[in-house]
C-alpha cells in the first residue's frame, strides 16, 4: 500500500480511481462493506481504490476509536490500494463545489465515488449526498458515478456506527465491540522505556504511551500481541490506567507478553483486546500486587486453553 500522496498526486493520475470518502474512525463493519464493494468494482474497471480521509479530524481527541496510525493499519489490511491523508485545515473552508473540483477531480482523478449514507463535506458540513449528486450532474454531466452505502445493521438490526462502538468500549462489552467492528479493538504504538517496575516484579512489560483515544475502563485485559518484524502471534495480559498501589506511577498501557523476554524498545506493537480479566484495585503491598498479577496471568492462561489456544491466527 502507498500512503499519503499529497506531494505525489501524479501517481494517482496514471489510471482512474475509485475514491472512498469518510472519517472511518474504528474502521468498523460498515466501513469494511464500503471498502469491499469498492474493491470489487475497481477490479471490474481496472481502477485504483483510494481512501480519502483526514490525518486528524476535528473531534475530541479522547473520543477517537483509532489513532491515525491504527486507522491506516486497518485500512491497509482491508486491501485498499492507496490512502490519501489530507490536512483538515487545508480544505475546511472549501465549498462543496471547490472540494469536488480541487480535491476529487484535479488531485485524485476521480472516476467513481463510494461513501456512506450520512456522508457530509465542505465548509460547515454544507455538502451531503444530494448536494454531491447535484454538483456531479450540473457541472460534470453525470460523468462521475456515486455509490452510496446503505446502513449496515448488527445482529439486533441496529445501525452500526462509531458512536455506538464508543459506548460499548466504555462499557467494556468486548463481544459487542468485536461484532460491530468486525475485528478486535486494537491499541497500537511504539514500545517506550518505562520505570521497569514490571521487570523488577518478575513480569516485564512492553509500555506504550497513553494516547488520545477512547479506552475501556482501567483494569487488566487478556490480549493478542503482534510485534513489528515478528510473524508470531503472542498471548499476554495488558494493564490500562494507573497503578494505585505504586505512588507516582501515572497513566500507562503496559503489556506482559507470555513466553517472551526480548528487547523490543522502539518497535511497533499492536495489541488486540479480547476480554477484561479484572478491575484496577489498590493493594496494600508490593507482595499483594505480585500475587494479583500472578492470579490474572493464571486466569488468562486458562481462558486461552478454553477459547484462544489457536496461535496460528494472523491478521
Amino acid at each position: 500500500m502507498n500512503c499519503n500522496f499529497q506531494q505525489n498526486s501524479d501517481e494517482l493520475k496514471k489510471k482512474g480511481n475509485i475514491i472512498i470518502l469518510g472519517n472511518f474512525d474504528g474502521v468498523h463493519k460498515g466501513h469494511m462493506t464500503i471498502f469491499q464493494n469498492a474493491i470489487t468494482r475497481a477490479k471490474e474497471k481496472d481502477y485504483n481504490t483510494v481512501v480519502y480521509t483526514f490525518r486528524e479530524y476535528p473531534q475530541k481527541k479522547s473520543t477517537k476509536i483509532t489513532t491515525p496510525s491504527e486507522k491506516v493499519e486497518l485500512i491497509d489490511e482491508a486491501g485498499i490500494d492507496y490512502i490519501y491523508l489530507d490536512e483538515f485545515e487545508d480544505v475546511r473552508n472549501y465549498s462543496p463545489e471547490e472540494f469536488v473540483e480541487k480535491v476529487l477531480v484535479n488531485t485524485l482523478n476521480v472516476k467513481e465515488i463510494y461513501c456512506g449514507f450520512n456522508f457530509t463535506f465542505g465548509k460547515n458540513k454544507s455538502g451531503n449526498i444530494k448536494v454531491l449528486d447535484d454538483i456531479i450532474r450540473d457541472k460534470y454531466n453525470n460523468s462521475i458515478l456515486i455509490n452510496v452505502q446503505s446502513p449496515v445493521l448488527d445482529s439486533e438490526n441496529d445501525i452500526i456506527s462509531s458512536t455506538r462502538i464508543r459506548e460499548y468500549i466504555e462499557k467494556t462489552d468486548f463481544n459487542k465491540i468485536t461484532e460491530l467492528l468486525g475485528h478486535n479493538f486494537i491499541i497500537m504504538g511504539e514500545v517506550i522505556h518505562g520505570k521497569k517496575l514490571g521487570r523488577t516484579l518478575g513480569f516485564p512489560t512492553a509500555n506504550l504511551e497513553f494516547d488520545n483515544k477512547v479506552y475501556p475502563d482501567f483494569g487488566v485485559y487478556g490480549v493478542y500481541v503482534h510485534i513489528e518484524g515478528d510473524d508470531k502471534l503472542y498471548h499476554g495480559v495488558m494493564s490500562i490506567g494507573e497503578n494505585p498501589t505504586i505512588k507516582g506511577h501515572g497513566l500507562s498501557v503496559e503489556t506482559h507478553i507470555f513466553d517472551f523476554n526480548h528487547d523490543i524498545y522502539g518497535k511497533i506493537i499492536m495489541v488486540e483486546v479480547l476480554e477484561k480479566i479484572s478491575n484496577q484495585i489498590k493493594l496494600n503491598s508490593i507482595n499483594e500486587l505480585i500475587k494479583k498479577i500472578n492470579v490474572d496471568a493464571i486466569i488468562w492462561k486458562k481462558r486461552i486453553e478454553e477459547k484462544y489456544h489457536d496461535t496460528s491466527k494472523n491478521r
